[in-house]
């Protein structure tokens, strides 16, 4: 007999001993122990076996085992004779030695590895069984809530009758057809440029940032295991960086679980961080089979099995988070109630002096993480989640089954079903540092599959609106009006503000007749709507950028309306994308960091 793991699986040795030896390794110690190879080879000689850097289990007597692969204590192969790999903790080092003395048949069947080869070697002998979970966990689990399909007959139907029924408008009355259409966006630009002027009257009452005190955080030794999770797809150029930036975080290495997720068909950069962590014991290279959708959620779904810690966040691989980033998202939700699964960490643009387009994003993500993010935390309405940087308790978010490999704007889908739920998601300050794209191409791509994971989610979300509303609530069901409806609607929209507008300016006659009060009504409404929409979002980010210490130049403000229409030309591209391609990914490719 031989070891058992924390979950009280028990290993057999194919010897046999008077007494079994079973062990239960502390939590911290069997979830968080990050050692490297030389304090594992140094064991081995003192129990008198061979150390192997790597683990070979072409076959194996193992049942599929989750626990085991977490573990990463035991494992043992059948091919070309049997042969058992242990990783032996130093707090039962004494144990082990008797129990070899007592049984030296076990000698010739036994070989010392790290934690990090058994599981690199486990998780690939059961890769097939672990993708095929990652890929129909949700849809299986929670069918309805998956983006597998992306639209139910019935919301098939609905759509196409209501398509029908715009056409022969538009043929037949097209004054009344786009008088409705500027109605409709005209409630949701007022809803949203509402709840952007509140949120920045929030800021102006907000102390300044400064960093957490460390006696409000929890000592080292009371602290939990931390996984954190950067997927990484035709990146090696990053890999340096981002080792680099991980590797500053503030937390014990032993208690920390890093996995870098890579897809087997990207070669160079499974090569670049095999070798960027070789010498690294807290981070582990996590090896994404071929198959299915190739979708970051995939990949976190692939990974989130085999997290060994309490907690888990998300990073991209040109993330540059605050060292302290971690310990103070502990610290929220050790002082909050459990129903708090999510903490959103702030994300701020550095490259914004590199073109027009960045400065723009560096607006866009200071009004929104700084500045509404954490007025819709406040009101406990959904928080469409940012796509990195937010941290998650394990077991709601195994609760809620995970990302959903299908939705490619996984984060805005998955902070509405932690609402559905009965969770919520708060907001942290300490930042995460990250570059915007720079040319039109990449960011028209990204912006484009944002839409598109947006109709997937209001799609997905609104095929039982009667469970939904009972579900989220009037509060919740009014955040998402405003945030899941409003911001697909109004960039939908926003070209018809602009072309009527623009219509009536240089010939009113032509579009609305002359004398028509009810023509003038509506184009007084969105005009009023337009320098609303204008006017709160530059406040709002003005205010958010201060309270960093940043300031955006006045011209940027002035771009907001060409910004906005090329949003709306994403919108477009995304909604013939959700009909002919719903499911692919297109990858922001990403520089290296060049700072401001």
């Amino acid at each position: 007999k031989g070891w058992g793991s924390r979950e009280g699986v028990r290993a057999e040795v194919w010897v046999t001993s008077a007494e079994p030896l079973e062990w239960a390794p502390p939590a911290d110690e069997a979830a968080g122990d990050c050692e490297d190879d030389a304090a594992f080879a140094a064991r081995a000689r003192r129990l008198g076996l061979s150390f192997v850097p790597a683990v070979d289990l072409a076959e194996s007597a193992e049942p599929f085992s989750l626990a085991a692969i977490r573990d990463g204590t035991f494992a043992k192969s059948a091919a070309g004779g049997r042969m058992a790999y242990v990783a032996p903790p130093e707090s039962r080092m004494a144990e082990i030695q008797r129990w070899l003395a007592a049984s030296p048949a076990a000698r010739p069947w036994l070989r010392v590895a790290s934690p990090r080869a058994i599981r690199a070697a486990l998780t690939k002998l059961w890769s097939a069984r672990l993708l095929a979970d990652a890929v129909g966990h949700l849809a299986g689990r929670h069918p309805r809530l998956s983006a597998r399909r992306v639209a139910t007959a019935g919301q098939g139907l609905f759509w196409f009758v209501v398509a029908a029924l715009m056409v022969v408008a538009a043929a037949r009355h097209p004054e009344a057809l786009l008088v409705a259409v500027n109605l409709v966006g005209a409630l949701f630009f007022f809803g949203i440029s509402t709840l952007r002027f509140v949120a920045a009257g929030r800021i102006r009452h907000s102390a300044p940032l400064a960093e957490p005190s460390p006696s409000g955080m929890a000592p080292e030794d009371r602290l939990p295991v931390y996984t954190v999770l950067v997927p990484l797809y035709r990146e090696a150029h990053l890999v340096d960086e981002l080792v680099a930036s991980l590797d500053a975080l503030d937390w014990p290495r032993r208690r920390l679980d890093i996995k870098l997720l890579v897809e087997s068909v990207d070669p160079e950069t499974v090569a670049a961080v095999t070798r960027a962590v070789r010498d690294r014991p807290a981070f582990e290279v996590l090896v994404v089979p071929q198959g299915g959708p190739r979708t970051k959620p995939k990949a976190l779904s692939y990974a989130l099995p085999l997290a060994r810690g309490e907690y888990v966040t998300v990073y991209d691989a040109e993330d540059r988070p605050q060292p302290r980033q971690l310990r103070e998202a502990h610290a929220i939700f050790a002082a909050s109630s459990p129903d708090v699964a999510c903490v959103q960490a702030s994300l701020a643009i550095d490259n914004g002096a590199r073109g027009w387009l960045p400065l723009m994003f560096t607006i866009e993500y200071a009004a929104l993480f700084d500045g509404l993010l954490p007025l819709l935390a406040a009101a406990r309405m959904p928080l469409p989640l940012g796509g990195t940087s937010n941290h998650f308790r394990r077991v709601a978010l195994e609760a809620v089954g995970g990302w959903d490999p299908f939705n490619v704007t996984e984060d805005a889908d998955l902070g509405l079903r932690l609402a559905r739920f009965g969770y919520r998601a708060v907001t942290a300050d300490l930042a995460t540092h990250e570059d915007a794209p720079v040319g039109f191409r990449a960011w028209f791509n990204q912006r484009t599959r944002w839409y598109k994971g947006w109709g997937q989610t209001w799609l997905v979300h609104t095929r039982s609106p009667f469970r939904l509303v009972r579900q989220l609530g009037v509060r919740g069901l009014a955040g998402f009006l405003l945030i899941g409806t409003g911001l697909i609607v109004t960039s939908l929209v926003y070209p018809v503000y602009i072309a009527t507008l623009a219509a009536a300016a240089t010939n009113p006659a032509a579009l609305w007749g002359e004398g028509d009060l009810g023509a003038a009504a509506i184009l007084g409404v969105n005009l009023f709507n337009l320098v609303a929409g204008y006017v709160a979002m530059a406040v709002l980010s003005a205010r958010a950028l201060r309270r960093r210490g940043r300031i955006a130049p006045v011209r940027s403000y002035l771009l907001l309306p060409l910004y906005w229409l090329l949003m709306s030309l994403a919108a477009y591209r995304a909604a013939f994308e959700l009909l002919l391609r719903p499911h692919h990914w297109a990858k922001t490719p990403h520089a290296r960091h060049i700072g401001q």
